[in-house]
């Protein structure tokens, strides 16, 4: 109840002193003491953030910070919305760079953006907020979500605390999670590497079985298990994350911890092809140098997780002490709850403007989202570049809608929404280690189009790379850290 108290304080009291509406096309200025008195009697016994009144900006409500939503938080024009994000973290992740992280090859902040510095208005404006908690509920009809805060299980703190948001423009942009297929013991013992914590994670242990494989008494056996690295998932995060890894082994392992070298090694298990959306010639580029590199590639699905091994279909037992796992996203149960109509995948269904199309005011872009099979067309793949072009696209859509007076709820002043959302590939990369890549620049597996493998393919990927980066501050990181580590190597602290 506290923290509705103070959502309910924040929102009577830190307003601005002058509101406005549109009229014919331009803004004027409205009554303060009529805005108050049309707000408080909106917002009497709202627990939460109540709706907002003639005279004030609407309110765009976006949740999830990943690359669809911080994007459109990005260039959504406050000038003319408040926006509320309300997301379990507070940064977006540039996950093409997140497993260089897990060896020390960047720092973990080089690879968070802040919310705060994505958009200012979020820290600045008055009727805009960041939210650390996690939608649990919506009503289409009241425009209004249910949410509740997230405390990750922190002592001496603010308990878990209910509340609602209403919104004028709901936008999910809440991602997917990872894939387990079912299969027992992933959870409870592997480590997913999709966000920052899993990172720390996987450099925390790590470090800490290199450094218990140097206890007295230790069979051979059990030293070489707790230095075996295992990743399951052959696709550019699993390729990526095992390249990084045998390029520490070779580069900083073996030299600072020699009398484990002949211990330690990886295992990337792929029950098809590694990188199978990349061009052949690419994949067996990719094989070969992995294998050169000291990565044992086996062929095989795993049936069962157990704390100390895992078994594959064949009936081999692959013992480990660290195990990755990054077989691909799907929809979380969060969003296979919503009462909406769902695409093929299981994503929330949308037209072919982001909509979802069964209720007013709603948008669904990135991971979380998936056109519906009336549209005709096919799901879009859970990409980075896909989920950024349509917070992107989405952004302007609203900000269209919201010159045309058409941005508060069930407004009948609907902007023309443009052209459709159109997705045009452009093309994959991936790093294998030994400052070797790939760049697959076709649209498609069918198609022709430029590909390369190599050196000069890993002065592309760190380019590009460095490049998309979101701030200058974290581009400065990201470059001082690349040459850090390559004039004195990975930093093997255990912090």
């Amino acid at each position: 109840m506290a923290a509705a108290s103070l959502l309910r304080s924040l929102t009577r009291h830190a307003r601005g002193a002058s509101a406005y509406h549109h009229h014919h096309q331009t803004w004027a200025p409205f009554s303060t003491a009529a805005a108050a008195g049309a707000r408080d009697e909106a917002r009497k016994g709202f627990p939460g953030l109540g709706p907002t009144v003639k005279g004030e900006k609407a309110r765009v409500v976006v949740l999830g910070t990943g690359w669809a939503g911080s994007r459109l938080l990005k260039d959504l024009d406050t000038s003319g919305y408040d926006v509320v994000c309300v997301a379990p973290r507070n940064h977006m992740v540039f996950t093409p760079l997140l497993a260089s992280t897990c060896v020390g090859t960047l720092e973990f902040r080089s690879v968070a953006e802040p919310v705060a510095r994505i958009q200012p208005a979020v820290s600045k404006s008055p009727g805009s907020f960041f939210l650390l908690a996690r939608c649990t509920g919506v009503n289409p009809d009241a425009h209004t979500i249910d949410c509740e805060t997230v405390t990750d299980g922190e002592k001496d703190t603010l308990g878990p605390t209910k509340f609602k948001v209403a919104y004028d423009k709901l936008v999910f942009a809440c991602g997917a999670e990872a894939l387990t297929f079912g299969i027992r013991g992933v959870t409870e013992h592997a480590i997913f590497l999709r966000e920052v914590h899993h990172a720390q994670e996987i450099r925390r242990r790590l470090l800490l079985n290199l450094m218990l494989s140097d206890v007295p008494g230790l069979s051979e056996e059990e030293k070489r298990r707790i230095l075996h690295c295992v990743v399951v998932g052959g696709g550019p995060t699993g390729v990526e994350f095992s390249g990084e890894l045998s390029d520490f082994i070779m580069r900083d392992v073996k030299q600072r911890y020699s009398h484990v070298k002949d211990y330690i090694h990886v295992t990337l298990i792929e029950a098809n092809e590694i990188l199978s959306s990349f061009d052949v010639r690419l994949r067996q580029y990719a094989t070969n140098q992995l294998i050169k590199s000291g990565v044992r590639l086996v062929q095989g699905i795993v049936k069962d997780v157990q704390p100390n091994k895992l078994i594959l279909d064949n009936g081999e037992e692959v013992p480990y002490g660290l195990l990755v796992w990054s077989t691909g996203v799907g929809p979380s149960p969060f969003v296979k709850s919503l009462p909406f109509p769902k695409s093929p995948c299981g994503r929330i269904g949308v037209d072919e403007w982001l909509r979802v199309p069964s209720v007013r005011d709603v948008y669904a872009i990135g991971d979380c989202s998936g056109f519906l099979e009336s549209t005709g067309k096919d799901v879009l793949p859970a990409l980075a570049q896909v989920a950024e072009r349509q917070g992107k696209y989405l952004a302007s859509l609203l900000n269209r809608a919201m010159k045309a007076g058409g941005g508060h709820a069930n407004s009948q002043a609907e902007a023309d929404p443009g052209p459709p959302f159109v997705y045009k590939h452009l093309g994959s990369m991936a790093t294998v280690g030994r400052y070797k890549a790939l760049v697959d620049l076709r649209q498609s597996k069918e198609s022709k189009g430029l590909s390369l493998a190599g050196f000069v393919s890993f002065l592309i990927w760190r380019s590009a790379y460095l490049t998309r980066v979101v701030s200058w501050r974290n581009r400065f990181y990201v470059a001082i850290n690349w040459l850090t580590t390559l004039l004195f190597g990975r930093d093997i602290s255990r912090i």
